[in-house]
């Protein structure tokens, strides 16, 4: 009975959620039992518990029900206070409301019990237009917006969009969604051919030459307007036409 009586103050020290009084772990003549973080317990009417197994029985169940007292598969498995978090019941408090919870937790009343919130479900689209985030776009292939880069090789056979100045093509899997992103934004810089303004050109000096169109060009020995590709020529204005690669 001495070494009975030592587990006592083992037992009454477990956390609440690895203890299932009552319910189906009890008999009428007040003994009981419980399934602990280390094992399976069988206790008397005096609370004078020993260790019978390191493992509990499969149909051990706990005041809900559920499976074994201190596993489970959902929160309904768990005594009230607690919920089922990885396959363990952990503790998240008793409520009435939400405001009894703490932070990223609300009150699921028919329990009493304090739970965490649910994870957001993928947004839905059915367009790009349904997507708000830097550089995402709807992914066909799922329905839910997801998210691409600025940067990448080009794999398949489909054109780039036509982006405002400032901004550069979207790209994810080797092809362009058919979104824009502001070049400022983008999560790794554009290749140069996708960008289309000639002050981040510019920028990209490293890498990347502007390039320029003449408007009223002549030959100054002829007088006479010059054509495609000719050379030595005066013009009284130049046009940014595009960024290509050094």
């Amino acid at each position: 009975m001495k070494k009975l009586l030592h587990l006592l103050p083992f037992v009454l020290m477990l956390a609440g959620c690895e203890l299932y009084f009552g319910g189906n772990n009890s008999s009428g003549d007040g003994s009981w039992s419980y399934c602990g973080s280390d094992g399976y317990y069988q206790c008397d009417s005096n609370n004078n518990c020993t260790l019978v197994s390191s493992t509990c029985p499969p149909d051990t169940t706990g005041e809900s029900g559920g499976s074994n007292g201190y596993t489970c598969s959902s929160n309904t498995d768990c005594a009230a206070g607690c919920f089922c978090e990885n396959g363990t019941c952990e503790e998240g408090g008793f409520c009435t409301t939400n405001a009894d919870c703490g932070s990223g937790f609300f009150c699921d009343t028919s329990r009493s019990s304090c739970e965490p919130n649910p994870t957001p479900t993928p947004v839905g689209c059915g367009s790009n237009a349904d997507c708000t985030g830097a550089e995402q776009y709807c992914d066909a292939t799922t329905n839910t917006c997801a998210t691409g880069s600025c940067a990448g090789t080009i794999t398949c056979n489909q054109g780039a969009p036509t982006c405002p100045s400032g901004q550069a093509p979207v790209i994810a899997n080797g092809c362009y969604t058919g979104t824009c992103q502001a070049i400022a934004s983008c999560d790794a810089p554009p290749a140069c051919a996708n960008i289309n303004d000639e002050p981040d050109c510019l920028n990209r000096a490293n890498d990347c030459t502007a390039v320029y169109t003449g408007i009223d060009c002549t030959n100054p020995s002829t007088g006479a307007s010059c054509t495609m590709g000719e050379s030595g020529c005066t013009c009284a204005s130049f046009q940014f036409d595009h960024c290509g690669a050094n």
